[in-house]
């Protein structure tokens, strides 16, 4: 069984790297690393991850010009050679056994998809926003059991620490090339649909080393839930399955409050004077979520 760990990076210079360092400890388990760049404004830095870590690990990273992500990962299965393979995201910061535990799974369960943990480590939260992120992550984990599959009503897929063989892979048509976002959304519904079977367990532990401010965190929420607008426009199939998904037009009144709340609370937490830093972090904690609601577009 030869393994093929796949990790696209739109901006390799930003953490990349650590990723790379925690996956060389397992460098033995993985027969080829392959990189896809997706940008052509960092082929030196390709040149010298290469000469950085083909010591340790059999890499080969492939700048290419922005194409997205579902094309960077379907590139990266083209020029893989392996029967099973590994999807990271970019800042995914994998603990020793990861890669062991997903070739166990496909040695003693062939044919599956499997995904593990993408939240972040609560011990690397330094700072009361990315405190804010790992207590909102523990109530989306309240449900979770070590093992379970994956199905339309009990779904919590992602792409960013996942693994299949490649012919489950081609048989799926790999990732959707009209979604920019969401298309491991889109991927594990139409496995499901073809009744192959996707399991998740949290104790495949990769985490992500992701830590924005409040402003980034908002721009990419949005982001998030116009790709998912997107998906069901494209696959309108999909909406009966997912009603909790559903966006809608805020009314005028709605509109007319959160607009308030931007232009007055939003700015002040937003710019984290020093008012705002000396509150308790509960009320922190509460204002992020009236701001973080105030700066959507759509609601649910």
């Amino acid at each position: 069984m030869k393994i093929s760990v796949i990790i696209p990076s739109y901006n390799p210079t930003l953490k990349l790297p650590a990723t790379l360092d925690r996956l060389v400890s397992q460098s033995t388990l993985i027969d080829e690393l392959i990189v896809i760049i997706d940008s052509d404004k960092h082929n030196d830095f390709a040149k010298l991850l290469e000469e950085k870590y083909s010591s340790i690990l059999k890499i080969k990273v492939f700048p290419q010009p922005n194409s997205g992500r579902a094309i960077s990962r379907n590139r990266g299965v083209e020029l893989s050679s392996g029967d099973i393979i590994i999807f990271l995201d970019d800042d995914m910061l994998a603990e020793n056994n990861l890669v062991e535990m997903h070739i166990r799974y496909h040695i003693e369960n062939p044919g599956i998809i499997v995904s593990g943990n993408g939240y972040r480590n609560p011990a690397d939260a330094t700072y009361d926003f990315g405190k804010f992120l790992i207590e909102m992550e523990k109530n989306w984990k309240k449900n979770d059991t070590d093992t379970h599959e994956i199905t339309l009503k009990k779904f919590d897929f992602t792409a960013c620490n996942m693994s299949l063989p490649k012919d489950v892979f081609r048989q799926l048509g790999g990732f959707d090339t009209r979604f920019s976002d969401s298309e491991d959304f889109d991927f594990a519904i139409r496995a499901i649909n073809q009744h192959i079977k996707i399991i998740y367990d949290n104790r495949l532990l990769a985490w992500h080393n992701d830590w924005p401010d409040i402003d980034k965190y908002i721009k990419r929420q949005n982001e998030y839930t116009a790709a998912k607008v997107n998906v069901f426009k494209i696959r309108p199939e999909y909406q009966m399955h997912f009603p909790n998904l559903q966006v809608t037009e805020r009314s005028i009144v709605k509109n007319l409050i959160s607009g308030i709340i931007r232009q007055t609370l939003g700015k002040w937490v937003i710019s984290r004077n020093s008012i705002f830093e000396m509150l308790p972090v509960f009320i922190k904690f509460r204002l992020y979520r009236i701001i973080i609601f105030s700066y959507s577009n759509i609601s649910k």
